[in-house]
């Protein structure tokens, strides 16, 4: 989902509660707070050689330890961090949103949208976990292309032969002796 997606649908549901669910069945507390809206710019270089660009909005999620019973984050509050951020400086619209979040049980990671659901009076913003994938494989067209594209057959090394017994002696070299 890309930003401008996303705050569209904030948006058109003001004044609706918010919520992220970043497992099945698992929600960030509902007294979170969205601590920073980070451009991020990616520059990588892939294992086929090939340079990828591009970029991201990451919106951060953050429980105070204590828990805040009269705080919460509507979709108008949301919104209104948004404005404030782009008064300084603009988010980039285009580009995809993702979520960082973590707690006690879950590690920090930064989770695209798989869904958002409206209830009506609430928004939840269902969140999935990317898997790693290898670009030079993704790129690649045939199945031989795909084969070879990641981590190709690597061309056959000679074995090397290594004994116990020249392990123990390594080991066991004394100083001043002329064997390390």
């Amino acid at each position: 989902m890309k930003t401008t997606e996303f705050t569209k649908i904030l948006q058109e549901n003001p004044e609706k509660g918010l919520f992220f669910e970043y497992q099945t069945g698992q929600y960030v507390r509902t007294d979170y707070h969205i601590t920073e809206i980070k451009n991020v710019n990616f520059d990588t270089v892939d294992c086929g050689g090939i340079r990828n660009q591009w970029s991201e909005v990451h919106v951060q999620l953050w429980e105070n330890e204590i828990p805040e019973p009269d705080h919460a984050v509507d979709t108008s509050k949301a919104m209104k961090i948004f404005d404030v951020v782009n008064r300084v400086r603009q988010t980039y619209p285009d580009s995809i949103i993702k979520f960082e979040y973590g707690n006690s049980i879950f590690p920090t990671a930064v989770l695209p949208v798989h869904q958002i659901k409206d209830t009506g009076n609430a928004l939840i913003v269902q969140l999935v976990a990317d898997q790693t994938t290898c670009k030079a494989k993704d790129r690649a067209t045939t199945p031989e292309e795909k084969a070879a594209a990641c981590c190709g057959p690597v061309s056959e090394k000679p074995k090397i032969r290594v004994s116990l017994a020249s392990l123990q002696a390594a080991e066991s070299c004394e100083p001043g002796s002329g064997c390390c």
